[in-house]
């Protein structure tokens, strides 16, 4: 006998961590579920799954795919957040229709494929054995989501919406929107964005050469105290910030009333995912002017050019590189609007959204 589980996932981070679950949880479905059949698993990639907010769009379109599919079950996989009124939803099980639906940013920072996989699990034993005595399913439940997210507690309610709907929400609520920012953070790979900073990273290290040549600099970084190297550190990322947010119109406005609170959580994510890829091209930056300096700037040289009192340390170089990568940070804020629009857009959560929505609508369309 043989039963099949679909996977329906959303593009990108989804259909990464669906792939790499698929053999693992082969594996555990037939060894801790239900040794008595033969299980298959499959994974079908949908932006559906990434454009739609309502889980009743998501179920009626899944359950169609399960049935043309022949599934026994069905597990959606979402990178975008569900509500409960204020809640953050983890996972919907419809038991009548075999079909989970599971929200991965609610699942916060890595790792983040360790908690799905155990989340999944959770799930097909539930629909599998939903038959069995329902107060046990529920308290085994409620006790291994507790192990398996301590700091976010999750609460497990039945009838959600609908009778037949189990839901697993996390509580309290502010550590929901905290774990949710994080997840979506995630999703949004601020890596991809820092492999595109290397052309910024360039004209960056060559204008801060370029002030280098000049010894006001070298004056500048004895003179300065921490306070006002940190200050200007400080005015160097956020500028970059700025002007790329600005640059690539990478902020949400509000257009409908019902969406203000998506539009807010969009907007932090952004920031978020920015602000991590900002400090990582600065702290790669700081250690190429390290390097340079200390190899390529003698002692002496330092000594003759500035006024300092006191020996040259290593102290002195690094001042002196970091004051120089704050100001070639400056000038490569600038260069960041002339970087790939759709490899930054697709760090704001609200533009990809739509973009999966488009790809909808086109295949509707082509559907008819």
């Amino acid at each position: 006998m043989e039963l099949n589980v679909g996977l329906i996932c959303a593009p990108e981070l989804p259909e990464t961590i669906c792939r790499e679950l698929i053999k693992p949880l082969s594996t555990y479905c037939q060894d801790h579920v239900d040794g008595k059949y033969e299980w298959t698993l499959d994974i079908m990639v949908d932006p559906l799954t990434g454009a739609v907010e309502d889980s009743k769009e998501i179920f009626n379109e899944a359950h169609k795919i399960a049935n043309q599919q022949n599934w026994d079950y069905t597990i959606c996989v979402t990178d975008l957040l569900l509500f409960d009124k204020k809640k953050i939803i983890l996972a919907d099980l419809n038991k009548d229709l075999n079909i989970a639906l599971l929200s991965l940013p609610a699942f916060g920072a890595p790792p983040m494929k360790n908690r799905t996989f155990k989340m999944i699990k959770q799930i097909v034993y539930e629909l599998h054995h939903q038959n069995l005595n329902a107060s046990h399913i529920k308290e085994t439940a409620t006790h291994q989501m507790k192990q398996k997210l301590r700091l976010s507690p999750i609460k497990r309610m039945e009838g959600a919406e609908e009778t037949n709907v189990t839901r697993y929400s996390v509580v309290p609520k502010i550590n929901g929107k905290v774990r949710a920012i994080l997840g979506m953070t995630y999703a949004n790979r601020p890596w991809a964005v820092i492999a595109s900073f290397k052309p910024i990273i360039a004209v960056a290290f060559a204008t801060g050469a370029y002030v280098l040549i000049f010894p006001t600099l070298w004056e500048l970084s004895i003179h300065y105290n921490l306070l006002r190297l940190v200050a200007i550190t400080f005015v160097a990322i956020i500028s970059m910030i700025i002007w790329m947010i600005v640059s690539h119109h990478l902020w949400e406005k509000r257009t409908k009333k019902g969406k203000t609170k998506m539009k807010k959580l969009y907007n932090t994510t952004t920031l978020v995912t920015l602000t991590v890829a900002v400090l990582a091209y600065y702290i790669v930056l700081l250690a190429i002017f390290s390097i340079a300096i200390i190899f390529f700037v003698p002692p002496d040289l330092f000594e003759s050019l500035t006024e300092i009192e006191k020996d040259v340390t290593l102290i002195s170089f690094l001042r002196l590189s970091w004051l120089a990568t704050s100001i070639a940070t400056l000038a490569g804020s600038i260069g960041a609007s002339t970087e790939s629009t759709e490899l930054i857009r697709n760090i704001a959560y609200g533009y990809r959204q739509n973009r999966r929505y488009n790809e909808v609508k086109e295949r509707n369309v082509q559907d008819d």
